[in-house]
């Protein structure tokens, strides 16, 4: 006796059909991920590239690392407002937004201090205290410190020592994966 083998059923594609599935699919996925790239990255009025995304979440702000960038920001004033009146030596510390243009416009305290042969010196500068800490803010976290500061304006028949307490706010961006002093205010 002899056995019948059971007839299989089609499922599926056949080999020319997966194929002309293939021809016809793979340009046009290819054309929309252009277009969807396009549109996302491209500024189509005039073809300026965009910032793209970065790939990895940003690594969040410390408390002690704003303490630190802080403390580095008050090492190089004497560079900034005091002979040569280098506001470039914040640029590791200082990102692109207010404080920066605040140095740097032709108006601003360092201009004033050079048109003016005044300069400051430096004695101290402490963080009293850690007032409050908002790492919350991804993009521009915050740190509000209580500071003592002493210091002296000089200039040709000029010399006012200075010494205060009071409370700050520092508020920080990443720019170039480093964290860096965006604004700051007295409050």
């Amino acid at each position: 006796m002899v056995s019948e083998i059971p007839k299989q059923s089609k499922k599926g594609f056949s080999n020319q059909v997966a194929l002309l599935i293939i021809a016809a699919g793979y340009p046009l996925g290819i054309t929309g991920l252009a277009y969807m790239y396009s549109e996302k990255y491209i500024d189509t009025g005039n073809w300026a590239t965009k910032s793209i995304p970065r790939e990895f979440p940003q690594e969040q702000m410390s408390e002690q690392s704003a303490r630190n960038a802080i403390q580095e920001w008050w090492g190089v004033r004497s560079r900034i407002f005091a002979q040569p009146y280098d506001a470039s030596a914040a640029s590791s510390l200082v990102a692109a937004g207010p404080l920066w243009d605040d140095l740097n416009k032709l108006d601003g305290p360092v201009a004033w201090l050079k048109n003016n042969n005044q300069y400051y010196t430096y004695q101290s500068t402490t963080i009293e205290k850690v007032v409050s800490f908002d790492s919350q803010k991804a993009e521009k976290p915050s740190i509000i410190v209580t500071v003592n500061s002493q210091d002296t304006l000089n200039g040709p028949g000029i010399y006012k020592p200075s010494s205060s307490t009071n409370n700050f706010e520092y508020i920080f961006t990443n720019e170039g994966g480093r964290w860096k002093i965006w604004n700051y205010k007295q409050i």
